[in-house]
């Protein structure tokens, strides 16, 4: 696993998880890699500062509500993500595993694609080889229900 600190072309700075350099490389060229704050898909890598710890660790700190910055951060963040999704994969709905085994096996043209799937049709798809992977579900704005 490798941590990267990554900034945007609006200079919102954020750190990125990746299973190792290629990950991250290929993130950014496919326009995976997004600014969590703004959306922006020029994301650079920037130096960032070793952390050793010396001693005993001290806690850090929490200010009153950073729980719920934190909170209300990841559900920007996974709403970004579902938007990028919406406006960049195919809706193929229901026909979600017939259409990744065809894309799998060549049949049908490569191409990103969303859908839904059962528990049964996403287990049959793992067992094949196929690549497929499970959104959380789309954050919901309370006050917008009202």
């Amino acid at each position: 696993m490798i941590i990267y600190d990554l900034e945007c072309d609006a200079k919102h700075q954020f750190e990125g998880w990746f299973k190792n350099a290629d990950e991250f490389t290929e993130q950014q060229l496919s326009g995976l890699l997004l600014c969590p704050l703004c959306g922006s898909e020029e994301v650079r890598k920037i130096p960032s500062v070793s952390h050793i710890a010396r001693g005993a660790s001290l806690k850090p700190s929490r200010e009153q509500g950073s729980d719920e910055m934190v909170e209300a951060s990841k559900q920007q963040v996974l709403q970004l993500f579902h938007d990028y999704v919406n406006r960049n994969f195919d809706d193929v709905g229901t026909r979600f595993a017939e259409e990744a085994k065809k894309i799998h096996y060549g049949e049908a043209d490569k191409r990103n694609i969303r859908g839904t799937a059962t528990a049964e049709q996403v287990k049959e798809l793992k067992e094949e080889g196929v690549s497929a992977v499970q959104l959380p579900p789309v954050p919901y704005d309370k006050d917008k229900l009202n």
